[in-house]
This record gives structure tokens, sequence and C-alpha cells, in this order.
């Protein structure tokens, strides 16, 4: 499991103190698996697959692929969940000048989930104690729509910021149709050792809602070549509060 403290301390050590980038710069040219935990009482175990490619005249796609799966009991009940999750995304920045880029994005996000709810009910009868086991079957799918317009900064020290906001739209089969936006500020930074550190932070508002989302994720990759690295990532989440800590590898190209 990753420390929280350990790992915002390695971010800030490699983005400020630690020299300029690499010759190669960032890459986003790669695929990427990867194996979290997390604390959330619906999630415990999180398998992803993603990869990112760039073409010319600045364009970009993406996608990730999900497994969640969690159980948890409730009185009486015990119950478990299983989410698997498929996003494409397509992006096109705008060179304003050598460090600056104003980008956009549309993304497309489809889950599925499915439960099982195993009841049990107790009943006395003349001093005997019954249970009776009730299992049900649930399945759930929902779409995500977002749209997003952005500035991309690269400083003179080698240090990337980015900072954007989404726009959009959940559907389901469960749920009512709503909207939101989504403010960003990212930042990242390779050093001369090959460290890759990131920090992304974000707020999920629901429009005409009162609630929020927000969110920290923290990320290290160190570069073992110019093909392969391996990477851990802190995510923490507030309303509702959970955590997660993960792994991955990544080959580049």
């Amino acid at each position: 499991m990753i420390n929280k403290s350990k790992l915002i301390a390695l971010i800030i050590l490699s983005a400020f103190t630690s020299g300029s980038l690499l010759a190669e710069g960032f890459n986003d040219n790669y695929l990427q698996v990867g194996y979290s935990t997390n604390n959330y009482k619906h999630t415990d175990k999180v398998v992803n697959i993603k990869g990112s490619a760039e073409f010319g005249n600045n364009y970009s796609v993406w996608g990730e692929y999900f497994y969640e799966k969690g159980d948890w009991n409730d009185p009486q009940e015990y119950e478990t969940l299983k989410y698997d999750k498929l996003l494409i995304g397509f992006g096109k920045s705008f060179p304003v000048s050598s460090s600056v880029d104003i980008t956009s994005s549309f993304s497309y996000d489809k889950w599925n989930s499915k439960k099982t709810t195993e009841f049990t009910a107790k009943s006395i009868s003349n001093g005997v104690t019954t249970y009776t086991t009730t299992l049900t079957n649930s399945s759930y799918k929902y779409n995500l729509s977002e749209f997003s317009i952005g500035i991309k900064n690269l400083s003179t020290s080698g240090i990337e910021f980015h900072i954007k906001n989404n726009w959009g739209r959940l559907r389901g089969s469960s749920v009512t149709s709503s909207s939101y936006y989504i403010p960003s500020i990212a930042i990242r930074h390779i050093s001369e050792s090959g460290i890759e550190s990131s920090a992304k932070y974000l707020k999920v508002k629901k429009l005409g809602g009162n609630p929020s989302q927000s969110r920290l994720e923290i990320g290290l990759i160190k570069h073992i070549n110019k093909n392969f690295a391996i990477g851990g990532r802190f995510l923490s989440v507030k309303e509702p509060d959970w955590t997660e800590n993960g792994i991955f590898v990544r080959r580049s190209f």
C-alpha cells in the first residue's frame, strides 16, 4: 500500500528540486495496466487498462477499461457489486505559443453494473428459530458524455500546468439524467533521473444541486528505460470519503 505522506514528499522533491525534463519530454503514447485497492463501501479491488496516442495536427485519442468489484455486509444482508466501465476520448489542442496550448476534448464513458443481495430473515415460532435466505440479482447501465476546454502551459523550469473545465451529462437505467461541471488543475514534471511526478485536483459539481465531490490524485512513474516504466498512484475522494492506492506498469511507444 502506498504511504500518502511519503508519496506527497516525493512529488514535491522531484517536481521542484530535481532539474530539467528528459530530452524526450512527456510521452503520451503508451499502454498501461494497473491494479488498485479501495476502501469505499462498494468497491474493494480495481483492474485498469488504459492507453493513449497522439497524432499529427495536435490530435489525440485515449481509452480506458475498468473492472471493479466489492462486497459488504448490511444488517441481515450480504451484498456484492461488480462494475465494468469503458471510456473513449478524443482531443485536439491549439498552440498559442511555443509553451502554451488551448486544449479541447470529448469523451464517452459507459458503465455496466451487476449487484447481488443475499437477505436473511429470522423468525421464531414455538421456541424454534428459523432463518430464510433470499437471493436477488439486479443490473444497471449508465453512460456519461463530457466535453472540456482548457489551457496548458509548460514553464521554463519544465513543469507542465493544465487548467480546464469539463461539462458532462449522466444518463442511466436507475438514475435521473443530470448535468454537471468539473473544474480541475493538474501539474506534472519529469526529472533527469527518469521520475515523472503528477498531481491533479478537481471538483464535481452538479448543475442545480448543492452536493459536490472533490478528488485529489497523486502519482509517481519511474522510467526504467525509454519504453518501460512502473508507477504508483494515490487517490483521495471527499463526499463520500474514500481512498484508493494502486500500482501499474506502462509500455511507451
